[in-house]
């Protein structure tokens, strides 16, 4: 049997010293030393690091019962845990000092320090539990390749963070910065004035998509449009955000709608990808009874006619904006009564797939508004839209405008 005096207080603080240079090693190399890192650990809010403080803790607070199992004498379960304390408080107060740059933390961090070399030989002793010598040597062999496995598997958890989850919260803070940029930029749109009314909503298939749809008040009259650039995710609502600003502008300086398409066409090729194209649809209402549109690109214009509950699809063969430098629009004119409704809609509205592979297509959209079309704009938007996710999964950006003849 080995009695209490067999004791190696010289080795076992040099193993205290290692491991409290390991509780202090361990957190800066959890972040990196790039600079990039450092100033987002900086600017990161305490409370948003709780969970890795509180990881930081309990883990190197392990080094604690790990010394209780390599010891001789067992400490009572008071010093026990004040020895866990000790280790996970130095992980925490050198995380905190050197990621934070909070250096008035040092003389805390000195002071952990020196408690965890010196207090455990201060510490009352419980009652000796002999053992043989195999049994000791095999609970500290056990106890050194179990808290050796939590520090590497914790490295290798943070080592994690720093990389691929560190780019995931940033990829995350972006696209919850574009999502905020899509509310304002593609609002739901709810109008009446006295002439019309309008009701139009776009529904990304991701976070974010690149589908417009805006109505802008002219001297000339309103202009309701809608817009779909092609792709998705951020690069197409970067894109959707420059075609509203162009056409906003082309339409407040009083231009034809042919003439603000074609030059929105002409400068769209240099501040896109090659690939990338958008096309369009609008509507004026200029005076009375009649209406003119342009369509780009896009799919047909639905005019559902009230006094005999018939729709009909207002379509144009013309190149979509930004395929060519140079194009040449025309706009056409179709007369309404009072009561007729303007559907306007995306392609990821007509192309939405069943299980079957068959297309929603514009019967789906009549189906939803041909015998419904002295419903209220949002009855039949919220009609449609059901009909929409009862028939297939949304693979694509799906924007609707419903626009109503009043007078």
């Amino acid at each position: 049997m080995t009695t209490p005096d067999s004791r190696q207080p010289a080795l076992r603080k040099i193993v205290r010293t290692v491991l409290a240079a390991l509780g202090t090693v361990l957190p800066m190399s959890v972040v990196g030393f790039e600079r990039k890192r450092a100033r987002y650990w900086q600017a990161l809010p305490i409370r948003s690091m709780a969970g890795v403080l509180v990881a930081l803790f309990f883990t190197l607070g392990a080094l604690g019962f790990f010394m209780d199992l390599i010891g001789w004498k067992r400490l009572p379960l008071w010093a026990l845990l004040l020895s866990a304390a000790l280790f996970g408080m130095t992980g925490v107060v050198s995380f905190v000092t050197l990621r934070r740059r909070v250096f008035k933390l040092i003389p805390v961090l000195v002071v952990l320090g020196i408690a965890i070399n010196y207090a455990p030989d201060r510490l009352p002793r419980g009652p000796h539990i002999p053992l043989s010598d195999a049994a000791h040597e095999r609970i500290a062999l056990d106890a050194i390749c179990m808290m050796s496995a939590t520090l590497l598997g914790y490295w290798s958890f943070l080592l994690f963070i720093n990389s691929q989850g560190l780019e995931q919260v940033r990829t995350r803070a972006e696209l919850d910065i574009a999502y905020s940029m899509q509310q304002m930029l593609v609002p739901p749109i709810a109008r009446r004035t006295g002439s019309f009314e309008a009701y139009g909503v776009s529904l990304p298939s991701e976070e974010v998509g690149g589908d417009l749809v805006d109505l802008i008040p002219t001297e000339a009259g309103w202009i309701a449009c809608i817009a779909d650039v092609s792709g998705h995710g951020i690069q197409a609502s970067l894109l959707m955000g420059n075609l509203k600003t162009a056409l906003r502008f082309g339409f407040a300086q009083g231009r034809s709608m042919p003439d603000v398409v074609a030059t929105v066409c002409r400068v769209l090729p240099e501040v896109k990808r090659a690939e990338m194209y958008a096309t369009f649809a609008g509507l004026r209402f200029s005076s009375k009874g009649q209406v003119e549109y342009l369509i780009a690109g896009h799919p047909a214009i639905l005019h559902y006619r009230g006094e005999d509950n018939t729709a009909e699809r207002l379509g144009m063969e013309q190149f979509p904006l930004g395929l060519a430098g140079d194009c040449t629009y025309e706009s056409s004119f179709a007369s309404y009564d009072r009561g007729d409704l303007f559907v306007l809609l995306s392609d990821g509205v007509i192309e939405t797939e069943n299980s079957h592979g068959m297309e929603f297509g514009f019967d789906g959209v009549e189906r939803a508004v041909v015998g419904h079309g002295v419903e209220p704009l949002k009855e039949i938007m919220n009609r449609l839209l059901s009909e929409l996710e009862k028939f297939g999964n949304r693979a694509d950006d799906q924007t609707i405008l419903l626009i109503r003849a009043l007078a």
